[in-house]
Order: structure tokens, then sequence, then C-alpha cells
């Protein structure tokens, strides 16, 4: 689906859409160089991409270092912790060493000391990231950069979400990379499904442009932002679309 300079991959079923962006980061990741930085997501689009690119064969899986876009402020090891995710569904499928994954700090507590020493990781280990897999929320969030949040405006790499910033559930304080980060990142894979996610998708891609508002339009599709979304995902695009013109 097109639209002013914006293309869309839309697929009939999720799992098509998670196989079709796990070739793509896959592409990505075959790209020459030593060394691959990739910042990982979570919810249901994230777990099925995971399992999708741990699935692959032709993955370069020694020479990838992992991070993450966001995280929720839980204790380690907890059900609705995105690193916990990452390790049942890609990670330790996959047997990537320790040495390669670079998870947020959650022994720390508090979402701002988290933030901060998440913050020194990624601009020491990774100041540009390689691949940035991302989902969408119900309000049109992505990674944690939930509507209004004062992470929308931060300077650093990594900053914290409030408890009563956080519009979406799980009600839990966050971290979240930024929109710097964002806009520094060699490419951007969006990833998400569902008739839930419609209304965002489609206020993602029309205007008006507010990005505080709409987090998702700091994300569009671009030469460097690849979207993957199901055909219930695309429901209100494709309700107003027009035949394509000979």
């Amino acid at each position: 689906m097109e639209g002013p300079q914006l293309r869309l991959e839309v697929y009939e079923s999720d799992a098509e859409a998670f196989d079709g962006a796990a070739q793509r980061v896959a592409e990505r990741l075959r790209l020459p160089g030593d060394r691959k930085t990739v910042a990982l997501s979570g919810g249901r689009g994230g777990r099925g991409l995971m399992l999708a690119l741990a699935a692959r064969g032709d993955v370069p899986w020694d020479a990838i270092d992992w991070f993450w876009g966001d995280e929720r402020c839980v204790p380690p090891g907890d059900d609705r912790s995105n690193v916990r995710l990452a390790r049942e569904n890609l990670l330790a499928p996959r047997g990537i060493p320790a040495a390669r994954i670079h998870p947020p700090p959650l022994e720390l507590g508090d979402a701002a000391a988290i933030a901060s020493a998440y913050d020194a990781t990624l601009r020491a280990e990774a100041p540009v990231l390689d691949v940035v897999l991302l989902g969408i929320g119900k309000n049109a969030h992505v990674a944690s950069l939930m509507p209004g949040c004062a992470a929308l405006d931060a300077t650093a790499a990594v900053a914290p979400v409030a408890l009563d910033e956080v519009s979406e559930e799980p009600r839990v304080a966050r971290i979240t990379i930024t929109p710097r980060m964002l806009a520094a990142a060699r490419y951007v894979v969006v990833l998400t499904v569902g008739a839930e996610k419609a209304r965002a998708v489609a206020a993602a891609m029309r205007g008006p442009d507010d990005p505080p508002r709409t987090p998702a339009q700091l994300v569009r599709p671009s030469e460097r932002v690849a979207w993957f979304i199901d055909r219930a995902a695309a429901g209100e695009l494709l309700r107003d679309a027009r035949p394509a013109q000979p």
C-alpha cells in the first residue's frame, strides 16, 4: 500500500507478516561488517518476529550484539519483562552467548537509575544501532515512547517513562530509547498485527502530523524504515483505499 512516499508491507496473516519481517531483518544483518547491533522489542509482534528469526539459518548469529529498545521496570524474570521474552523465544533457542547479550540492569529497580545505566551502555557499545525492532501500541506508542511522555524530548539515548506517563498495559514504569536513537538507527523494522492496532496504524500514516500525540509518526515508512502489518492491522487504511490507477 502506498501513499505520498509511504510504503507498507501488508500480509494476509500475522504469521506471514512475522516471516516477512524476519526475512528483511536477516537481509540487513547479512550486510558486510564484522559486528551488528540489534535492539529488540516486546509484545505479540516482538515475540512473533523473534520466533520467526530464531528459525532462520541465514542469520550471522555469532556476529550480533543484542540490546533492547525498551523494557518494563519489573524484577528480572518477571513475566512482563521484554528481556525474559527475548531469552525464551530467541536468545536461548539460538544459544547466544552471554557476552553478546546486553540487557537493561533491572536489578537497579528505579526507572531513572536503570535508564541512566542503560544510556551509558548504549553510548559505549551501540551509539548507532544497526537494526531497531519496534511494535506499535493501541495508543500509537513505539518502544515505550508513550503519547505526551517526557522521554519524547530527552537528549539522552535512553530515558525513563514514569508510571503516571504509561497509558497502556502493563501499567508499570519503563525505560525507552529516545527519538534521537530512532533517528540515528541504520534500519528500523516496525511490525504490528491485529485489528486492535488498526486505529493506531491509520493515525501513524495520516495527518495531522503530531508525534508527541502519535509517537508512531516518528518512524513512518522511508528508505530506512520498513513496516510489516497484517490485513487486520491495515483494516482502517484498506477501508479507505482506492484501486491503483492503470
